[in-house]
């Protein structure tokens, strides 16, 4: 997918995000002591408010779906339902996971 298939100013967001935060584990609920990975379809939530990129907030605790790994797991796509619509690039040390993916 190139920069074009973007909505305005998710691109450069997202390259500022990437290069400008250093890559830190994301950590399972079950298991705090060891820092394990949040994969794709993995259900998480949030640990605090973000901003959607089409600018709509989505609060601490909303649950949504991981739809895509940036930079090796520093950032992750997710689409939020409830209690919002949206879809946010989100730090992973803002996120928990709640469920994973079944294979």
């Amino acid at each position: 997918m190139d920069c074009a298939t973007y909505p305005s100013g998710m691109a450069s967001r997202l390259l500022t995000f990437v290069t400008d935060t250093p890559p830190r584990p994301a950590v399972r609920d079950r298991d705090r002591d060891e820092a394990s990975r949040i994969e794709e379809l993995d259900r998480v939530a949030l640990l605090s408010d973000v901003v959607g990129d089409d600018q709509v907030t989505v609060p601490a605790g909303s649950v949504g779906t991981v739809v895509a790994i940036w930079a090796g797991g520093a950032a992750f796509e997710v689409e939020f339902t409830g209690p919002v619509d949206a879809l946010a690039t989100v730090n992973a040390a803002l996120l928990r996971v709640v469920g994973q993916a079944t294979a």
